[in-house]
């Protein structure tokens, strides 16, 4: 049996267990992503209750035999983070990469600061995309599957603002002539530098990042995407 006292973690998942309680995922800072019990959570009178909503940072104590936990004690830390409307759809997206792609019991504690930080930037609108993609990229760079994005695959060339590149999810950027096609350098070079993108690149950001993402799912669809097919301003 182990135990964890205390613990900075995010709920990324909920569902119901037996009759009052709840199987968690939580994303922690120590411990990666774990699951386990959370006992009678769903009962008014559960010091628990009203606790286990996503988006919030929380400190979280568990005793542990086998794969899953039982939780002992939580509590909040600082203010709840509510995100409302789309800003919701995408902290939901960030959760469901995070259940898909990462594995359990691996800390990634630059993730974990990433994921933290990633939440109250997505309340405004205008910087909800590049927010979006710089924790995609983050993702994959924790991951150890993202592509060089500052030199042309299978070289020291280094990429090029002014060009155009495909993207080969596992070489990196490969020059393409057709200026109408492809990804422009300068996204590239932004992504990697951590800088903003700018709004008529945002689209180019998107297919880039995508194109990484599903070849990291091998065939596995992700649900949240659909919102934003439905509701893509």
């Amino acid at each position: 049996m182990s135990r964890a006292d205390r613990e900075q973690v995010f709920v990324l998942h909920r569902r119901a267990w037996r009759d009052t309680s709840l199987i968690l995922e939580l994303f922690s800072q120590r411990h990666g992503r774990v699951a386990g019990v959370a006992r009678a959570a769903r009962r008014a009178k559960s010091a628990f209750f009203g606790l286990t909503e996503p988006f919030r940072r929380l400190e979280a104590s568990w005793v542990r035999r086998g794969e899953m936990f039982t939780l002992t004690g939580l509590e909040p830390m600082g203010k709840a983070q509510r995100l409302t409307g789309r800003a919701m759809w995408c902290g939901l997206y960030a959760n469901e990469l995070l259940l898909r792609l990462t594995p359990r019991d691996d800390p990634e504690p630059e993730l974990f600061e990433a994921y933290a930080s990633l939440l109250p930037r997505l309340q405004d609108p205008r910087g909800q995309s590049n927010v979006l993609r710089r924790f995609e990229l983050a993702l994959l760079q924790s991951l150890g599957v993202a592509p060089d994005l500052v030199a042309v695959a299978g070289s020291a060339e280094p990429v090029s603002p002014d060009a155009r590149y495909d993207i080969d999810p596992v070489a990196g950027p490969l020059p393409i002539a057709d200026r109408n096609r492809g990804i422009p350098g300068a996204v590239l070079l932004a992504l990697a530098r951590g800088e903003d993108i700018a709004p008529d690149n945002d689209a180019a950001a998107l297919r880039l990042m995508r194109k990484l993402i599903e070849h990291q799912l091998d065939g596995r669809k992700l649900n949240t995407p659909a919102y934003f097919r439905e509701n893509p301003s």
